[in-house]
């Protein structure tokens, strides 16, 4: 009898959502597939995505953080941190973790009008395969899982400094946030990057 070859998808391609799997990050899960989240991180921010010029050393190399700085978000109390796994290759395909606003010292943090509130969740590592074609909904479906989270936390406001495009192109309540600062070419890495902030009422 022959073997099943493995299902593998090749390219670019869009992944239903019927097919996402939604995995909740606890410490133990981080650990057993830390590998496989810091391959997305990897694949959407590391060197080959970056512009020929782009500084590529200094505390963070670019935009991809480094598996210890995961790892140390991760093992704040307040950690949530969500990964979106295709069930047809058994791969993620996206992550998001954070943990409180008052754990991180990323730009614009220390500047947060919520800050030393303790009511504030911080998004902080957030990445989807550049493979993935409908990213947009994927990332949507990713926040809106990271949300309902954070929620149930009891944690009112979200603040994070992400692409700026993300904003447009987030599901309804992500779109409400304000910009608190924009740094153009952040890391000098293209994109523009905010630091937003959203009410999670």
């Amino acid at each position: 009898e022959g073997i099943a070859a493995p299902k593998i998808r090749v390219g670019t391609l869009a992944i239903p959502l019927d097919t996402i799997e939604t995995v909740d990050l606890t410490p133990a899960v981080f650990e057993a597939c830390k590998l496989q989240i810091l391959a997305v991180e990897q694949e959407r921010y590391g060197v080959t995505q970056l512009p020929p010029d782009a500084p590529r050393s200094g505390r963070r190399p670019l935009l991809q953080f480094p598996l210890q700085t995961l790892e140390g978000t991760m093992a704040n109390s307040s950690a949530i941190g969500i990964g979106l796994r295709d069930r047809v290759s058994g791969r993620f395909v996206a992550y998001a973790l954070g943990s409180a606003l008052e754990n991180h010292d990323e730009e614009g943090v220390s500047s947060d009008p919520r800050f030393g509130e303790n009511n504030t969740f911080y998004l902080h590592a957030e990445a989807t395969l550049p493979t993935v074609q409908n990213s947009v909904e994927i990332e949507q479906h990713l926040l809106d899982a990271l949300r309902e989270r954070a929620v149930a936390a009891g944690f009112e406001h979200l603040s994070t400094l992400i692409e700026e495009s993300v904003r447009e192109t987030g599901p309804a309540w992500f779109k409400t946030a304000t910009a608190l600062q924009r740094i153009e070419n952040y890391l000098g890495s293209g994109p523009t990057f905010a630091y937003l902030q959203v009410s999670l009422q």
